[in-house]
């Protein structure tokens, strides 16, 4: 089986894992023991990464180098579970 995490690009995992392990220890829990994240997960996934991105601008609104990777690992992981629509 592979997991979540592990079906990430390794480029991102540590910057990934960090981020959820820092916000929310039970999600990243979730996402070590399973294949596919529930839609939940997702969007939880989103709001973490979303807000730690946020936290990480310059005063000109671009990434900093952490942002970029920030982003790239919640593209990487919104590319493979897309957050459908009701």
């Amino acid at each position: 089986m592979t997991t979540v995490v592990e079906s990430l690009p390794t480029a991102y995992r540590a910057v990934f894992t960090e981020v959820i392990a820092d916000k929310d220890a039970d999600l990243l829990a979730a996402l070590l023991s399973r294949e596919t994240p529930s839609r939940e997960e997702r969007v939880a996934v989103m709001n973490i990464m979303s807000t730690e991105f946020a936290h990480h601008l310059r005063p000109d609104d671009e990434p900093t180098d952490r942002g970029r990777d920030i982003d790239n690992a919640l593209g990487a992981f919104l590319l493979r579970w897309p957050i459908e629509h009701d």
